[in-house]
């Protein structure tokens, strides 16, 4: 076994320690991204609250956030520094870009084990996504972190196996319209919804010149989300109710997970029930329209549906096998 995948597996692979730390640039010396990440770009990433590192030759995905952000959620890191490890990703039977991960797997995972062995051996877990009777991915507590295993569709291989300190501290989903509420918005002007007791979360009078300039309004960090809006003229011809003036007109909503950038991650219903922990398949399985167009590279991907609502589109990251963005747009006005 090389240095790189033993060092990954002391102190639960590293989940809690810091980039400055010996156990952490010890794993990543020689890797190709490490050779460009200078310090101009760390600053960026502790902005951005997250900093991704990828190695397919070994099968190793690590995702770090600030360390404000990681001490929130999880509590004190194992070691002091500006950004924390707070996400591991091993690679097994992903895609041929990744090599299989040749170190030691949690719970005592096997590289070629099938998922019905998986159960059978560690009974049933903490939660369990499927469709039908074919389990997707399935997580397991531990006292240190949340093992979340991933099989492959056909075969049902274990596919990769991601691994996440214990939430501390509870997510609170805030009182925000409904996704349908939003859908039967779109197209109102912002003077309306700006007297509408129902937005009042938004303080949309205070959003007025970002509205103007960049048509949207982002709630990234107070409640993982952002909203869009179009001038009326150019939604019209899609949406009867919209207005033929340039008065900007609610036409999107973008749903983020936790650390996408800089949210916090949003926590309320998505539309057909979709969690963002949902895989491809069981978030496929969930939708309820017409898939208009669907892009799936090796790492990430994207499915666009139309509903009579709106459209929906979903964007996926198979690197952590779930969904990272849910966004509503209104009907045929983001062709």
């Amino acid at each position: 076994m090389n240095n790189q995948a033993h060092a990954l597996q002391a102190s639960n692979h590293l989940l809690g320690h810091a980039w400055e730390s010996a156990p952490v640039q010890a794993l990543i010396e020689g890797w190709e991204q490490r050779e460009w990440l200078d310090q101009e770009a760390l600053k960026k990433a502790r902005a951005d609250h997250r900093l991704s590192l990828v190695n397919p030759g070994l099968g190793i995905y690590l995702f770090f956030t600030d360390a404000d952000r990681y001490e929130a959620r999880y509590g004190p890191p194992r070691s002091q520094g500006s950004l924390i490890l707070s996400r591991v990703t091993l690679m097994l039977h992903f895609n041929s870009q990744w090599s299989p991960y040749a170190g030691t797997l949690p719970l005592s995972f096997r590289a070629d084990e099938m998922v019905g062995d998986v159960l059978q051996r560690l009974g049933s877990p903490a939660e369990m996504w499927r469709v039908g009777l074919k389990v997707s991915k399935a997580r397991w507590p531990l006292a240190d972190a949340e093992v979340d295993a991933s099989f492959e569709q056909g075969t049902g291989r274990l596919k990769l196996v991601t691994l996440t300190p214990p939430r501390v501290t509870p997510v609170l989903a805030s009182a925000v319209p409904s996704p349908e509420q939003f859908a039967e918005h779109f197209g109102r002007p912002l003077d309306e919804l700006r007297g509408d007791a129902r937005f009042d979360i938004f303080s949309l009078g205070e959003k007025a010149r970002e509205i103007a300039e960049y048509g949207e309004a982002d709630y990234s960090e107070q409640l993982g989300m952002e909203l869009y809006f179009k001038p009326g003229a150019d939604m019209a011809d899609f949406i009867p109710e919209a207005p033929r003036t340039r008065q900007p007109c609610l036409s999107g909503v973008r749903y983020r997970a936790d650390l996408d950038f800089q949210s916090s991650g949003y926590a309320g219903p998505l539309p057909w029930g979709l969690q963002m922990s949902d895989p491809l398949d069981v978030a496929t399985a969930k939708a309820a329209g017409q898939l208009v167009r669907q892009v799936l590279d090796e790492d990430d991907g994207y499915q666009l549906w139309r509903t009579d609502l709106c459209d929906v589109h979903v964007l996926h990251s198979f690197l952590e096998d779930r969904i990272y963005r849910v966004t509503l747009l209104a009907r045929g006005c983001y062709e």
